[in-house]
């Protein structure tokens, strides 16, 4: 099936098939600045159809399988981190672990592709950002980026609706429920959980939480320095609760000021009256600084996250 719009304020069709690399220009501009640390050379494609379409290298940038390659990793990267899988308890969490733990052979690995290659479709019929968008755009407009909250919204949103709509859940309960040795990527710890959890051993010794911390006693010949914590989540707020406190320290006092004062509920014109500006609206003008400040802080902090991350 092929895609054909006309240009606004231009005579002719572009026929965009069904296969090609432009279907996922729509994926490709949703996605936030921090993921492009490893592909630099593709932040730079101009976010404007006809900008790209009139440039012979832009359009070998997006017909090469590194375009599509990093689409895919990108949304499978996201995808992995919106799953949730039964707990011992029958609850459902989040993946234990860090995704570079688990073997690209691993099932549920390939599966965060699969549901990526969905959410075309979903951009497509179900969002504000059809594919029509870029013939819509005037030839000196732009598609706005997303900020990485957004993003993850949208893909926590994505992943969700295709996860009930294809009812995959059974299908993932079913491969986390039946994984084995050689679905995790080497020695790491939840490696080392799930070979506790498999062996089910009765000749290990039985050893008391104190000393498997002060002595890092071994189980099966796997050393317990490192025990999971089942207060994971938790520790991801905590975690989230420094950052923006690394960050606070970087402002000045009277900024630290603002924000507190916003987070308690006050109002713009109550801020300037209590910090000395002459106006709400220069309250609000200091704010969107600050908030742009952080932006950058949040790009510092995840820019090197594709190359721990995406293969």
């Amino acid at each position: 099936m092929s895609f054909e719009r006309k240009l606004r304020e231009a005579n002719h069709y572009i026929v965009v098939p069904h296969n090609s690399n432009l279907r996922w220009l729509m994926m490709f501009y949703a996605l936030p600045k921090e993921m492009f640390a490893r592909y630099p050379e593709y932040r730079q494609l101009p976010r404007n159809l006809r900008s790209i379409m009139q440039s012979k290298k832009y359009m070998d940038m997006i017909l090469s399988n590194r375009f599509l390659e990093f689409i895919w990793s990108c949304y499978a990267w996201i995808v992995w981190h919106c799953l949730k899988v039964p707990g011992r308890k029958g609850e459902y969490r989040p993946i234990p672990g860090a995704w570079h733990h688990y073997s690209e052979d691993f099932p549920i690995w390939r599966l965060t592709y699969e549901i990526g290659m969905h959410f075309r479709e979903l951009f497509e019929h179900c969002s504000s950002w059809p594919l029509q968008k870029l013939f819509d755009l005037k030839p000196d407009e732009e598609m706005p980026w997303l900020s990485l909250e957004q993003f993850c919204h949208t893909a926590k949103t994505m992943t969700r609706c295709v996860i009930e709509t294809m009812d995959f859940q059974p299908l993932i309960d079913a491969l986390w429920a039946h994984r084995a040795e050689e679905d995790y990527a080497g020695e790491n710890r939840a490696y080392r959980d799930f070979m506790r959890s498999w062996n089910h051993s009765k000749e290990s010794p039985p050893v008391s939480i104190d000393q498997m911390m002060e002595e890092g006693t071994s189980v099966d010949r796997q050393l317990l320095f490192d025990l999971p914590d089942p207060k994971g989540e938790f520790e991801n707020r905590v975690v989230s609760g420094i950052r923006i406190e690394q960050f606070k320290e970087q402002l000045t006092e009277q900024d630290q000021q603002i924000l507190q004062l916003r987070n308690d509920g006050h109002t713009l014109q109550q801020i300037a009256e209590q910090v000395g500006y002459k106006t709400p609206g220069a309250v609000k003008r200091r704010i969107g600084k600050i908030a742009s400040a952080y932006s950058d802080f949040l790009f510092a902090e995840y820019s090197d996250f594709p190359d721990a991350h995406i293969r």
